[in-house]
């Protein structure tokens, strides 16, 4: 009785052992193909620390509001539209971490729009238009808190930290803009109906304050791209040269897309 008991219990007892191991070496091989895919769902890998600074370099388009009384008198006298002083804009802005979750950030801006014109209602003694251009430039430099809706990453141990696949953010700050307002080519005196040659400017600094939101992608561990749209508010003062105008409206909503890098 003993053989046949000893045959019986050491059969089964093997081949379960045998299916374990394949089992296993098979989980340990569609882990590895797995752990690639585990790794780009996470931000494409990891970093050897958390980053400690983000530059971004972002490139859109500025929709200025254009609401002062001087857009108003351009755009009613001038063949331009208030479409005309919007434009494309380029920035960049370099931000430190305060917390996992709050960043601290400083960023500058430039957009420039450039558009020829003439009277819509006058010629001159030829039957000619009455031709100009207009510039209006903004510059932005602005001290920021941005607060991140997801933790930006996570660290594995002490040697690993991986960067969330998408991260949220909203933000605001304040600060300062440089501004230029400048006309030139033939305009009308309109006591005499003369036309003359000349140009018209102004430029200078104002108190400028904006809010935003946005959110990053990660690319890889160090890159990311970031979505952005943010609306700043500004007034600035006008020189002699535009005398009896109120203050420049110098705010806009802008949205860009860019890229980050993790320092």
């Amino acid at each position: 009785m003993k053989p046949p008991t000893s045959r019986t219990t050491s059969g089964p007892t093997h081949r379960p052992g045998r299916r374990s191991a394949c089992l296993l070496a098979l989980a340990c091989i569609a882990i590895g193909a797995a752990s690639p895919a585990l790794a780009q769902s996470s931000g494409n890998g990891y970093l050897f620390e958390a980053p400690a600074a983000r530059l971004t370099f972002r490139g859109g388009y500025a929709l200025a509001t254009a609401g002062s009384d001087l857009f108003s008198f351009t755009t009613d006298e001038l063949t331009l539209k208030k479409s005309d002083f919007s434009s494309f804009t380029a920035g960049v802005e370099l931000a430190l971490p305060i917390t996992p979750r709050l960043d601290f950030s400083i960023d500058a801006s430039y957009a420039r729009s450039k558009k020829g014109s003439e009277f819509r209602h006058f010629t001159d003694n030829n039957d000619l238009p009455i031709e100009q251009t207009t510039a209006f430039e903004r510059l932005p430099i602005m001290a920021n808190l941005r607060y991140n809706l997801a933790p930006t990453g996570r660290s594995i141990g002490k040697l690993a930290w991986i960067p969330t696949t998408i991260v949220p953010y909203v933000g605001g700050g304040a600060g300062t803009m440089w501004y230029r307002f400048n006309q030139e080519g033939d305009f009308i005196d309109f006591t005499n109906n003369k036309v003359f040659h000349s140009q018209f400017n102004s430029s200078s600094w104002a108190p400028a304050a904006q809010g935003f939101a946005g959110v990053d992608f990660s690319l890889t561990p160090m890159i990311a791209l970031s979505a952005d749209a943010r609306y700043v508010w500004a007034k600035g003062s006008l020189s002699t040269d535009f005398g009896g105008f109120d203050k420049l409206d110098l705010s806009g909503v802008s949205a860009t897309l860019g890229l980050t890098f993790r320092l």
